[in-house]
Order: C-alpha cells, then sequence, then structure tokens
C-alpha cells in the first residue's frame, strides 16, 4: 500500500530516544510509511508524551470519535507582518 494517502491526512507520530542514531532511524521510517515523525526529545520525555496516548484514547470512546481519530502536529510559519488573530509582530 501507498503511504500517499496516509500523508494528506499528517498524522503525528512521536518519538522520544537518548540515542540520536536511532531516534533519526526511527523517524525516517516512519515518514516513509506516511506519518509525519515528531522528535519529542529525550527518553526522559516519554511519559509526557504518554498523555497524549490518553488524550486520544479519551477522544476515541470517550468523546466517541471512532477509532480514527488522532492528533496531528504543525509548525506555523513565522509571522511577518501580522500574527495568527490579526495582532502585529512584536507583541507579546
Amino acid at each position: 500500500m501507498s503511504p500517499d494517502p496516509l500523508k494528506q491526512y499528517q498524522v503525528s507520530c512521536f518519538v522520544c530516544s537518548n540515542n540520536e542514531q536511532a531516534k533519526q532511524t526511527v523517524m525516517s521510517l516512519i515518514a516513509e510509511i506516511g506519518f509525519n515523525p515528531v522528535d519529542c526529545g529525550e527518553l526522559r520525555r516519554a511519559r509526557m508524551v504518554e498523555g497524549l496516548g490518553d488524550f486520544i484514547r479519551f477522544m476515541i470512546g470517550g468523546r466517541k470519535l471512532g477509532s480514527y481519530a488522532t492528533i496531528s502536529v504543525h509548525q506555523l510559519p513565522e509571522a511577518k507582518e501580522q500574527r495568527l488573530g490579526g495582532r502585529k509582530p512584536g507583541y507579546a
């Protein structure tokens, strides 16, 4: 099966590891099969990331979104002239 249909949804897959080379290998494999790899840092961050699994399970079952509910992380482009909501750059 081609990863292209999955890529259009930009489903994030979160990765933590203390071994940078292993993490990069896993992230490459994740991208190859169509997911969007998200580097979450060192392994000590895994406990925080595991909470996302709880949240996804809540959305699937508790909010009844079904088994295809997911989370996607996107990095927005830097504001050049306006920030989201219309604020000017430089305002906190």
